[in-house]
């Protein structure tokens, strides 16, 4: 339901928002909603599709998750449901009747029966059709990609191929890691918000079918994606590391051992060291160990 006001004669359109997310896109659009005077009616956590319903209610006494206690400090409506594909949800958005839902991190695809009641749409964080899909934050980092960005687009029964409504570009600097480029499009998020809802009210948003010709899907990151190669260059291995950090442990592997790699440096190589073979051990003792890479040395701390 569209809330009207009246001042002076004009007439101001403040739609009303049901938000479903985790995280820290989650906190952000909490922030710009709030801050854009637009009233939020209640917020699905990832709590709820991670945790059986007993297990969900002791966690959330005895160990709440961030998530949880953001809402909770917000005084803002806990939806209870399984997945935004339940008929629970379903009757719960009825009920509470927004104009819009709002996502910001989600890993269900919403379903036909969902779509169709209300308009979802959706807060990427990347430059759609570019990078589709699970962790661009990641991706962009890996592929070398120079830009980043955020997209809001409309919600359909396909991955990150709705219609644009927003966008913004954001620049991947120099050592750039996968949280601090999160953090940056979270921040983003915040401020893109209040200027999605304020076209939102008067009507003023513009679709853009997404190019194809342009599109790139990459997946959730695998075994393959944390196991660092170190016959690449060491631009190369610094990027990987990098674009890893904080999403998933990268290991290295040496002897047929998986070794995981917490602390590193890098060292240049001397006349001596150039020679040798990469993953050669170039020296080990009880505080660390030091492999050969293709153009690099790189000192890993136990």
């Amino acid at each position: 339901m569209i809330v009207i006001y009246f001042f002076n004669s004009i007439i101001f359109f403040m739609a009303k928002v049901v938000l479903v997310g985790y995280g820290k896109m989650l906190y952000s659009l909490i922030e710009g909603i709030k801050a854009s005077n637009h009233e939020i009616l209640g917020v699905f956590r990832n709590d709820r599709i991670r945790y059986s319903k007993i297990k969900l209610f002791f966690k959330d006494i005895f160990n709440p998750s961030v998530d949880y206690t953001i809402i909770k400090s917000k005084k803002l409506y806990d939806i209870k449901a399984n997945s935004v594909n339940s008929d629970k949800f379903l009757k719960e958005i009825k009920k509470l009747n927004p104009d819009i839902i709002i996502v910001g991190s989600w890993a269900e695809k919403f379903q036909h029966k969902i779509l169709k009641e209300i308009q979802c749409v959706n807060f990427h964080p990347a430059l759609l059709p570019k990078n589709r899909g699970p962790n661009p934050y990641f991706w962009s980092i890996y592929l070398n990609q120079n830009v980043s960005g955020l997209t809001i687009h409309y919600m359909n029964e396909f991955f990150d191929r709705g219609d644009i409504l927003l966008q913004e570009a954001i620049t991947i600097d120099k050592n750039e890691t996968g949280k601090s480029l999160k953090e940056k499009t979270t921040r983003y998020a915040k401020v893109m918000v209040k200027e999605f809802l304020d076209l939102y009210d008067k009507k003023q948003l513009q679709p853009i079918k997404q190019n194809e010709e342009f599109a790139s899907y990459e997946p959730q990151l695998s075994d393959k994606e944390v196991v660092i190669d170190l016959n690449k260059s060491k631009e190369d291995v610094d990027r990987h590391l990098r674009a890893l950090y904080p999403w998933a442990a990268p290991y290295v592997k040496v002897l047929r051992r998986y070794i995981k790699i917490d602390k590193y440096e890098f060292i240049e190589l001397s006349k001596e060291t150039k020679e040798r073979k990469n993953y050669e051990v170039i020296d080990n003792n009880s505080n660390y160990f030091v492999l050969k890479g293709s153009d690099f040395l790189i000192k890993l701390y136990k």
